[in-house]
């Protein structure tokens, strides 16, 4: 976490507020605040890492064709052509880390979660990646990629805002930014299993407890977004969505449990279909289905000198 003097907690954007708490270093408030966050972020990643990558991307056909999906936008907007590094903020278990390694000569990927970390040794084997354990907020480097690539992360980091600017310094000249993040405006917020359905969520609901005391989460605004990445000098700045459709699959992730198993091959090429229409469409299109999209990303480019 950012660390600043003489600065009190703001919970909402971890940016320093002009107030102190009596009787107590404003300083180590905001500090001791702001570990509890990173622990709890880490602890649920750590327990997520042995079940995450195969329930979230691999377990059914539609869970694959999210994948799909998701992996097509990233080749898409990271672009033609070799680069000489890139920088993954956020790996998790490794699954999008081979794209980096087989477009850069050198690829460092970052996470906050040991465990994750060490998911992602056992599945990437590409020589050309680094692993690093820390926190993409206070993570120093005295270099610049000419890739950074940040999927599904950024919605669990109260400094997400710091992280997007300092693209300004991570992003080398003529090099590419994507990230990839949950859409706040959306019919998948709030739906089916999320809500209602499986037994550890009821019981959340039943007895009020959060995942984590600790656990931080916000659904970045897409203007945020795009204004984060202007303030960082990129250019070229596009939205689409990436994970498409309606949350209907009775074999989904977190779905209203609607279209059953015998149905799921038509109704996942019609999705797609459009998916394919709405991403070959202009800016204007793009932004409007958000509202169908479960994940949206947005890529931008520092202007070469």
């Amino acid at each position: 976490m950012a660390s600043s003097e003489s600065a009190a907690y703001d919970p909402n954007t971890m940016c320093a507020a002009s107030v102190s708490v009596p009787g107590e270093s404003p300083v180590q408030t905001r500090l001791d605040d702001g570990r509890r966050v990173q622990e709890g972020i880490a602890s649920v990643f750590d327990r997520a890492a042995a079940y995450y990558r195969d329930m979230r991307w691999e377990k059914n056909r539609v869970t694959r064709l999210e994948k799909r999906l998701t992996r097509q936008v990233l080749v898409e907007e990271l672009g033609d052509g070799p680069a000489g590094s890139a920088l993954e903020i956020g790996c998790g278990p490794g699954t999008w880390t081979p794209l980096l390694a087989d477009k850069a000569g050198e690829v460092t990927a970052l996470d906050l979660s040991e465990r994750m970390l060490e998911r992602a040794r056992e599945a990437v084997r590409e020589p050309n990646v680094t692993f690093v354990q820390g926190d993409a907020a206070s993570f120093v480097t005295d270099r610049a990629f000419d890739r950074v690539m940040s999927v599904r992360v950024l919605e669990y980091v109260p400094e997400w805002r710091s992280i997007v600017r300092r693209l300004e310094d991570l992003v080398a000249p003529g090099g590419r930014a994507v990230i990839v993040t949950k859409t706040p405006v959306s019919v998948w917020r709030g739906t089916g299993r999320e809500r209602w359905f499986g037994p550890h969520t009821m019981a959340r609901r039943l007895t009020g407890r959060k995942l984590d005391p600790e656990f931080w989460q916000k659904y970045i605004p897409v203007r945020e977004m795009c204004r984060a990445f202007a303030e960082a000098g990129l250019v070229d700045v596009k939205v689409r969505p990436v994970i498409f459709g309606l949350p209907v699959y009775v074999r989904g992730t977190k779905q209203y449990p609607i279209i059953p198993r015998p149905a799921e091959a038509p109704a996942l090429r019609a999705t797609s279909a459009l998916w394919r229409w709405v991403s070959r469409r202009g800016e204007g299109i793009r932004r409007v289905s958000l509202v169908l999209a479960e994940s949206y990303a947005v890529s931008g480019r520092r202007p070469a000198p």
